[in-house]
């Protein structure tokens, strides 16, 4: 009697879903990041809220963005991944609702003689509508609807996390190729400055000035700036393919223009709590919807247990003559009730429900797990935003110590207080320094990049509408 009310409450109810419902992880988060270098500067908005558009103001490098999450490929399988989902979403929800086809049968049978008194081939035929719809009792169908929704959901999440990540290795990719024609200009324009060395020891050593030593050393100098060119001029190569690869192009060369100086570097950032990185980072959000789908999952399996109950009917016309099929006489309905009540199947029910509930932890202490390398990602990426602006300070300070140093260099070395060596010991060192401030404006694009990607900026997820709210 009892069994018999329950099952009569969810038919009207239709609210009866077993299995858990969804709760997020407690997972500890501190209330600010690990590092006390942010709270030094105030900001209106966190960076994460600025489009990429206001943060990466290079105007080709912003048409190479465009371009390439047009035309790159991870971008479009991504596209692809949303559409797929859609669909499966759309065949999980189909069994909430009732199944109709037309069917159109013919059939011609042999009448037994153990049967039928006067046994004879017997025509039939049947036209009409045939209806199906499993009684959601235990919200089996709903549960897996709602882990296709999920499913849905992450794979919308996750096209947004490509397109973080696309932003993000293309501009590294730009900033690269920037920084290694900054460098290969310093190197070039060095390897000149040794040509001249080179030359006016040679014209001293005829002279009877100095030594062959100044002039084997300024040789040295020059042999040693022009064994770094190759290996510059193979990192452009290198960098310009990976580059035309993310855009979705085959490896080209590419001429990008403009200096490492020049791009815009925000003077204040601030990052948020850490606790809002868990609805700001969209690889974050749809590694939860997985969890949300693992948890739907369980409730299906759990489902599994409890009996079933389906209705089929059908609804035509039936005869014997082909030429009476549409005749009122031939009206035809059947309506059966099929109740399965699992039995014996030998634990396959169970070990499925225990299988279920192994991947939802699984994918929880996965999602754990993401979410702790996120907030290391943020508070590394921080860290390392300021201080790559105070190493770009000190560089900028070395290259202008540097470049004085070989400046009172050199006319000391024309009134005869130096020897050359001390000279071209200085053009190394503004070398050095050169290089090392090249490094330095890149690095503080680097961690620009870094810190806009672990914050999941680039995108808006207050406009962001799921597919149920569109319909």
């Amino acid at each position: 009697m009892i069994r018999t009310t329950t099952i009569i409450a969810c038919l009207l109810l239709g609210a009866c879903m077993v299995g858990p419902d969804y709760q997020r992880p407690e997972i500890p988060v501190a209330e600010d990041w690990h590092t006390d270098l942010d709270k030094k500067e105030v900001a209106e908005a966190s960076l994460a809220d600025q489009a990429w558009l206001d943060i990466f103001k290079d105007g080709q490098l912003q048409n190479i963005l465009q371009q390439s999450l047009a035309q790159n490929k991870f971008m479009l399988i991504a596209m692809e991944r949303i559409e797929e989902s859609r669909a499966l979403y759309r065949v999980g929800r189909a069994p909430l609702f009732p199944t109709l086809d037309i069917a159109v049968t013919g059939e011609r049978e042999s009448e037994s003689g153990l049967v039928e008194a006067d046994p004879r081939i017997a025509p039939e035929y049947f036209l009409g509508a045939a209806a199906s719809w499993e009684l959601d009792l235990w919200g089996k169908n709903r549960r897996r609807s709602n882990a296709a929704y999920a499913r849905y959901l992450a794979s919308e999440y996750g096209a947004q996390a490509v397109k973080l990540a696309v932003i993000a290795e293309v501009s590294r990719a730009y900033f690269n190729l920037q920084g290694t024609n900054s460098r290969l200009g310093v190197n070039y324009a060095t390897l000149d400055a040794r040509e001249q060395s080179v030359t006016i020891a040679e014209k001293r050593h005829r002279g009877g000035l100095t030594s062959s030593l100044e002039v084997k050393q300024a040789e040295v100098e020059r042999a040693a700036t022009a064994s770094t060119i190759p290996r510059i001029e193979q990192t452009k190569l290198a960098t310009e393919n990976r580059l035309a690869v993310l855009m979705g192009l085959p490896p080209q060369h590419l001429e990008v223009t403009g200096a490492l100086e020049d791009q815009f570097i925000p003077a204040k950032v601030t990052a948020g709590l850490p606790s809002e990185l868990l609805e700001r980072r969209p690889d974050l959000m749809a590694a939860e919807q997985e969890l949300i789908a693992a948890s739907e999952s369980v409730g299906v399996a759990k489902a599994r247990l409890f009996p079933s109950i389906s209705l089929t009917g059908a609804a035509g016309y039936q005869t014997e003559e082909f030429g009476d099929l549409l005749d009122s006489d031939g009206k035809y309905w059947i309506l059966n009730v099929d109740l399965v009540m699992p039995l014996f199947n030998a634990g396959a029910r169970r070990a499925q429900l225990t299988a279920a509930e192994s991947r939802f932890n699984q994918t929880r202490l996965a999602y754990e797990q993401i979410v702790l390398d996120a907030l290391r990602e943020t508070s590394d990426a921080l860290n390392n935003f300021y201080k790559s602006g105070e190493a770009l300070e000190a560089a900028l300070d070395l290259e202008r110590a540097s470049s004085e140093y070989l400046v009172l260099a050199t006319k000391r070395y024309r009134n005869g207080v130096l020897n050359y060596l001390d000279v071209l010991d200085a053009q190394r060192l503004l070398f050095e320094a050169q290089i090392s401030a090249s490094l330095a404006r890149e690095d503080q694009l680097l961690a620009l990049v870094d810190l806009y990607k672990a914050l999941g900026g680039g995108w808006e997820p207050e406009n962001f509408v799921p597919v149920e709210e569109r319909d």
